[in-house]
């Protein structure tokens, strides 16, 4: 017999599990982020964007579930694994070397402007970066290659006298469920999967650039799912967030808060907002990408739970700099 109490509580956008009855007797759980809860039951929604709807009256028990899937710590993924996850959070041109990724984006950013060098190339070590130089002179960029610190590309690329350029990074990770804890969403965080022209305009103002709008719009608004999150009037938002989603990893990016708005937490509730949008498609990691000499975004990530996971720099060969 149903619990007259088992959905007390119940609030919507939390994840839940619902014990009920079936047909023949039998009980099975439900699973999901509540959608619609009224006098009859409620709706869940799950991962795969579906839903299922669950009555009341074949309620046996519920209770509620950590607002993200849980996992293993991150840290048990190696660094290839989440470089591979992370290079389609930001991509514009671009085209495979064996497990290397040649990338050209008008020269804006790093990132989109270098040989992702993780794996094995297909090649001799030295063809490949003759490779990396060929494309980046077709696409009328600097040639770099990025590189997992203290890796054998890094080492390799090093013995034919590439050197450091760029900026170096750290890469910070976190089980995603321990970032949201029982944060809901805040009711002023929009959470969208369209690139508006207020969250564009806010891009523009946290990085002022001469980057071709159309690169540009392919770095941000590529390869999907990606969300993009908000604070404020749409037309004009004064914070904002990128989120991407590779398999059960969620990529933070492009956090930004306007001066006159900072010291009021809308960075951390925009990366709650993003976390529960990503939770819903069956992310169960997050991480970062911080320039290591950017101490105090180390710290106040630091304070949220993010740690170390590697470092990845950038390598520029012999003459190039």
């Amino acid at each position: 017999m149903a619990s007259v109490d088992a959905l007390h509580g119940v609030r919507l956008g939390e994840r839940w599990v619902v014990r009920v009855r079936l047909a023949d007797g039998s009980a099975t759980d439900r699973i999901g982020w509540v959608d619609a809860v009224d006098a009859d039951g409620l709706r869940l929604g799950l991962t795969d964007g579906s839903s299922v709807s669950v009555g009341r009256s074949t309620v046996v028990a519920a209770r509620r579930a950590p607002a993200a899937i849980g996992g293993p710590p991150p840290h048990r993924v190696d660094a290839v694994e989440l470089e591979r996850r992370a290079l389609f959070g930001w991509l514009a041109d671009h085209e495979p070397l064996g497990a290397w990724t040649l990338r050209a984006g008008g020269g804006f950013t790093g990132r989109a402007n270098s040989a992702h060098a993780v794996g094995d190339p297909g090649l001799p070590l030295a063809e490949a970066a003759a490779e990396v130089i060929a494309y980046a002179a077709r696409h009328g960029i600097a040639p770099m290659a990025q590189v997992i610190t203290g890796s054998a590309e890094d080492a390799g690329l090093r013995s034919l006298g590439w050197t450091d350029t760029y900026v170096p990074t750290d890469v910070l990770a976190l089980r995603l469920v321990e970032l949201l804890g029982d944060h809901p969403i805040d009711p002023q965080v929009s959470v969208t999967e369209t690139l508006s022209t207020g969250w564009w305009d806010a891009y523009q103002l946290s990085r002022p650039n001469a980057a071709d709008p159309g690169i540009l719009r392919a770095i941000l608004d590529g390869n999907p799912p990606r969300g993009f999150g908000a604070v404020g009037d749409p037309d004009q938002p004064v914070a904002i967030g990128r989120a991407h989603l590779s398999g059960d990893w969620l990529g933070l990016a492009s956090i930004w808060t306007a001066d006159e708005h900072r010291r009021r937490g809308w960075a951390t509730k925009i990366m709650i907002g993003l976390g529960h949008w990503a939770a819903r498609r069956g992310a169960r990691y997050v991480y970062l990408q911080v320039a290591s000499a950017n101490t105090p975004a180390l710290a106040a990530y630091a304070r949220l739970g993010f740690t170390h996971h590697h470092s990845y720099l950038y390598l520029a060969p012999p003459g190039s700099t």
